[in-house]
């Protein structure tokens, strides 16, 4: 898997992460982007509070994906490889790629306006868990894109998508 690849899996990630989160569409009941939160963090993650956030909002969401979708031989956005997730992290240390993101993390607005940018399809959007392909296809880049445009088009239309991905075979 390539470092462009994975810059995008990690700010899709971190977008929908934020835009499901209480104070926005509440999707899952985190609220580990909103000012006080950091606040609070910082004193105690002195280094790494956008990594807590960002390990925080992702465990929420993976709870209300894997509620929705299962357990077992599927990924989603939020429970992926074991190696990708190592790499992932390593991935959120990098100072210009938070820079870039927070800057998409301040409001509902700017946070869409960034998926919109991601999202290459204009397929028809679907409600509740979606087959998306097999997790090879979105480990080589594809269908970035397109979970880009579901959970946008989820968002704005005030519904729920789950897209999700079949193991390896």
């Amino acid at each position: 898997m390539d470092a462009s690849t994975l810059a995008q899996i990690a700010r899709l990630r971190l977008l929908v992460g934020f835009l499901g989160e209480r104070s926005q569409f509440n999707w899952w009941p985190s609220a580990f982007f909103i000012a006080s939160s950091s606040a609070f963090l910082s004193p105690t993650f002195t280094k790494t509070a956008f990594t807590a956030q960002y390990h925080g909002v992702k465990e929420a969401a993976a709870r209300v994906h894997d509620e929705h979708i299962g357990v077992g031989k599927v990924y989603h956005l939020f429970r992926l490889p074991e190696t990708v997730e190592h790499t992932l992290v390593g991935h959120l240390r990098e100072p210009g790629f938070i820079d870039s993101v927070s800057v998409q993390l301040q409001d509902q607005e700017q946070a869409l306006e960034g998926l919109a940018t991601l999202a290459t399809s204009h397929a028809a959007c679907q409600e509740g868990p979606v087959l998306v392909g097999a997790i090879d296809e979105l480990l080589a880049g594809k269908h970035l894109g397109l979970l880009a445009h579901y959970y946008r088009s989820a968002f704005i239309g005030n519904t729920k998508v789950y897209p999700y991905y079949a193991a390896r075979t």
